[in-house]
């Protein structure tokens, strides 16, 4: 079978990878390909499951773009479809006098980045939030958050799949190489072969031989 483009791995990013490529582009015929039986199985699954704020990505910067822009919508997202999620806040500490210049570097990247509600707090506002911790200062940041990444990512793959038909979600199936000619790939997997016009790897890069020949 031909898809006009095939995603590689089935965690949180390819899962938001297949849902943003098919909501923008409803005719194309998409797959997702995921060598486990289950989606999110690996680090979206077993992650600590936090929605950063961007607290600490260097202003101006793609990073500091993303995940900002991806918070806010990850968020929205949580809130439309249902998905299990808490915007908790969480608290950044000082608990020594050497450690205050580093923290203010933290909030003066945090205000530059424009994360909303951002403040500096005191020993006793810090424990008022979170009894255990003895600190001498902190920052509160309230747009911190956690979320069911695996609930997400199942979320994000229906909706792709409810939108065309005939693109496909492939579980189990491995990809073990990629043969490139001059229109298409063809994609060598544990249960036979599939075309694509585009690739696109959502994965964890490891030294695998023949993904390093295509690099």
């Amino acid at each position: 079978m031909k898809f006009d483009i095939a995603v590689i791995g089935g965690g949180i990013v390819g899962a938001a990878t297949f849902y943003k490529l098919q909501k923008r582009n409803p005719n194309l015929v998409i797959a997702l390909f995921e060598k486990e039986e289950a989606l999110a199985a690996h680090q979206t699954g077993h992650n600590s499951g936090v929605i950063h704020s961007g607290l600490y990505y260097k202003p101006g910067s793609l990073k500091a773009k993303n995940c900002i822009e991806g918070r806010h919508e990850l968020v929205s997202f949580a809130k439309e479809y249902g998905i299990d999620h808490d915007v908790c806040g969480k608290v950044v500490v000082a608990t020594e006098e050497k450690e205050l210049p580093h923290m203010d570097r933290i909030l003066s990247i945090g205000a530059e980045n424009k994360i909303e509600g951002i403040e500096k707090i005191t020993a006793d506002q810090v424990r008022d939030i979170e009894p255990h911790v003895k600190s001498i200062g902190g920052i509160w940041v309230p747009c911190t958050g956690i979320i069911d990444f695996v609930g997400a990512a199942k979320k994000m793959v229906d909706l792709a799949l409810s939108i065309n038909k005939e693109s496909k979600v492939y579980t189990g199936c491995e990809v073990k190489g990629v043969e490139k000619n001059e229109n298409f790939s063809v994609l060598n997997t544990s249960k036979g072969n599939y075309e694509a016009n585009y690739l696109v790897f959502a994965v964890v890069f490891k030294p695998i031989d023949w993904l390093e020949k295509m690099m």
